[in-house]
């Protein structure tokens, strides 16, 4: 009789365990709280830490002696602006985030001083390297703060970064047809 009991027992848990247990996961499937950091918050982050590499890059470029050093430079550049276009997409679209036309003109301005091969920089190209590593500075004190806390953008931000951007891309189109 004893076992009776215990043996209906254990049946009856095992069965209220597979009815609640799948509720229960259910529950928790509908429910789920939305995270702390959205998708673009993240990208931020992300775009961030390549215009950190970018400005990094650029000033070690302003000290290079010859075009072979121009390099990771190229590359920061080409990182950086994948995944500004990336950022400008998730934030939603170019209405909210501006481009950002200085990388394009700075790329096109390394690529045309390494066109001959590796030779030294000469004087004036040192000092565009220099400036651009200076007006990006500023740039990238602005970008830093582009983004609220809640994942918006900031759009007094991003028109002072589209102003940055607009000198920039004179001033490098400039040094490009010298």
């Amino acid at each position: 009789m004893k076992h009776k009991i215990i043996r209906k027992l254990v049946v009856y848990v095992v069965v209220l365990f597979l009815i609640i247990w799948p509720i229960y996961q259910l529950a928790q499937m509908l429910g789920h709280k939305k995270e702390d950091h959205d998708a673009t918050h993240l990208l931020f982050q992300v775009s961030l830490f390549q215009m950190e590499i970018l400005k990094s890059s650029l000033e070690e470029a302003s000290q290079s002696k010859s075009t072979n050093e121009l390099d990771p430079v190229r590359r920061a550049l080409y990182s950086a602006e994948y995944t500004h276009e990336r950022l400008i997409l998730a934030a939603g679209g170019k209405e909210e985030l501006s481009s950002l036309s200085f990388m394009n003109q700075l790329s096109q301005y390394i690529q045309r001083l390494q066109l001959g091969g590796v030779r030294a920089l000469k004087a004036d190209e040192t000092l565009t390297l220099k400036e651009a590593q200076k007006q990006f500075g500023h740039m990238y004190e602005v970008y830093e703060k582009m983004m609220a806390s809640n994942g918006d953008i900031i759009s007094s931000q991003n028109t002072e970064l589209s102003k940055l951007d607009r000198e920039m891309t004179s001033f490098l189109r400039k040094k490009g047809l010298q």
